[in-house]
């Protein structure tokens, strides 16, 4: 791990393929429950910019509370146990299919480090304590 002060904000970076990278948690426009996204953003010399999507919205697929479809058709699986190793949640062993792929279904709320990013994300979106 990683703290970095940009603007004044504290972030956490993470390592994930050789890069410093700040994961960004909010939620989905569409979907029944307000449905977890998860991005990165990567340190590029002093500033972060996106490096891209983890979750997927899968809208006609049913996924668990707290639970996301996770986009192993652009970050390969190896990012599934990133998020585990991490402490981000666990899978469930679930999957849902769109087109041709199959994406597996991740609980975000079984992870300690979905609830401290969030609250940083929270905190940095003027969210915190609403």
């Amino acid at each position: 791990m990683k703290i970095i002060i940009i603007e004044g904000r504290e972030y956490k970076l993470l390592r994930y393929n050789g890069m410093w990278v700040f994961p960004i948690i909010s939620t989905y426009e569409y979907g029944m429950g307000s449905p977890i996204a998860m991005l990165l953003d990567v340190l590029e010399k002093d500033h972060l910019v996106y490096y891209g999507d983890i979750t997927v919205n899968l809208p006609e697929c049913n996924r668990s509370a707290g639970c996301q479809f996770i986009d192993i058709n652009n970050n390969g699986i190896p990012i599934i146990d990133w998020l585990e190793e991490n402490n981000f949640g666990k899978r469930t062993g679930k999957f849902g299919v769109s087109g041709f792929c199959k994406y597996p279904e991740f609980d975000f709320y079984q992870g300690q480090a979905f609830y401290e990013y969030k609250q940083i994300n929270d905190r940095h979106n003027g969210k915190e304590n609403r």
